[in-house]
């Protein structure tokens, strides 16, 4: 009998993972770090939906496209606002909907985390250590760290395009 064996053809995504912990608002931050490290992050026209199994969230997306080095930066925070959905049964003739707003973590992981910087490059030598130096520059910043993106189990959360 013949062995199947899966090809992956998809490519994989080269990022970093940075986590940032602030109590800025995300526009405040985004304008922050556009101060300080001389970037040019701005809001996508599209917010980033991930359905839970029992809420639906809806996360704005920040994007610095860097054309010289070819590198595209996200920011997203990683606590937001969602909408828990409830179904109750009356026993009527149609279902009452329960919606409530709630904060839910885009990241289980990391549930300490309140920002997201995903860094796409391609770039074996790029320095992480200089980004992280450089938000650790914006006073309203508490810590900034590089996250281990092995231990994420749902990695489809960070597909922003």
């Amino acid at each position: 009998m013949t062995a199947l064996k899966l090809i992956d053809w998809g490519e994989e995504e080269n990022y970093v993972l940075l986590g940032v912990h602030t109590t800025a608002e995300p526009y405040r931050l985004a304008y922050l770090i556009n101060k300080y490290l001389k970037m040019q992050f701005f809001r996508t026209g599209y917010d980033h939906d991930v359905t839970m199994p029992d809420c639906k969230a809806h996360y704005p997306v920040y994007k610095h496209e860097d054309v010289v080095y070819n590198i595209d930066y996200f920011l997203v925070p990683n606590k937001y606002y969602g909408v828990l959905v409830k179904t109750s049964s009356s026993g009527g003739l149609f279902n009452d909907i329960d919606e409530q707003d709630i904060k839910v973590t885009l990241i289980k992981e990391y549930k300490d985390v309140d920002y997201l910087i995903k860094i796409c490059t391609e770039d074996p030598s790029y320095s992480v250590k200089e980004i992280i130096l450089s938000l650790l520059t914006i006073p309203q910043v508490i810590s900034a760290y590089e996250l281990d993106t092995l231990v994420i189990k749902h990695q489809d959360y960070l597909i922003f395009e």
